[in-house]
């Protein structure tokens, strides 16, 4: 595995950190929340008069809000690559959109933040869009599973046949056939559940 001085982004940094922070009682909760072509100016807490996004910027104000960030890459995959990892997403493998099938995905050796986390007592979840194999669920390329995170409910790309009553989801490489509802709501509301629903409270 490649070592952590590697990893440049901001919150691969924190992570990075966190073997340390592990032994003190105060370790902070981590929540991203990544979405497909969400610009700087779309957020009323980054300055937009139009747009109301109250939820968003109550999180902001809770939180970490980053102003001088900037994606790996403009497109969906490797910028992923680049958040998970904090590198150039090329050196990573990935240079590209990963259609299915697609040969391109991210490496068991590669590093990512979710791994750190999890060495350093976090619980892990990732729950929505993975698009970071070819081979979704599929034991020739890495799944979530393989790169940090203890719990995982994902498509490889978007939710199929459409948004609306979606049948692709994979929760912890099980299939979990049809849902009924809108898979942003059907994401979301997994989210809130693993949270709630976790066996130690206590971690972070």
């Amino acid at each position: 595995m490649r070592s952590s001085k590697v990893f440049l982004s901001t919150l691969v940094i924190l992570a990075a950190a966190l073997p340390s922070v592990a032994a003190t009682a105060e370790r902070p909760n981590v929540l991203v929340i990544l979405c497909d072509d969400l610009g700087y100016g779309d957020l009323a807490c980054y300055g937009n008069e139009t747009i109301r996004t109250p939820n968003l910027d109550r999180l902001a104000a809770q939180g970490l809000r980053l102003t001088d960030c900037y994606s790996a890459s403009p497109l969906c995959s490797p910028a992923r690559a680049g958040i998970m990892t904090g590198r150039t997403p090329s050196r990573s493998g990935i240079y590209s959109w990963i259609a299915p099938k697609n040969p391109m995905y991210l490496k068991k050796d590669e590093t990512t933040v979710a791994t750190l986390l999890r060495d350093a007592g976090y619980d892990t979840c990732h729950v929505g869009k993975w698009h970071l194999n070819g081979y979704f669920n599929d034991a020739r390329h890495t799944q979530p599973g393989d790169h940090g995170f203890s719990y995982w409910f994902a498509t490889q790309n978007n939710a199929s046949p459409t948004h609306h009553n979606p049948v692709n989801f994979v929760r912890n490489s099980e299939p979990v056939g049809k849902l009924e509802g809108y898979s942003c709501e059907l994401v979301a509301s997994e989210g809130v559940r693993w949270l709630k629903e976790r066996t130690d409270q206590e971690k972070p």
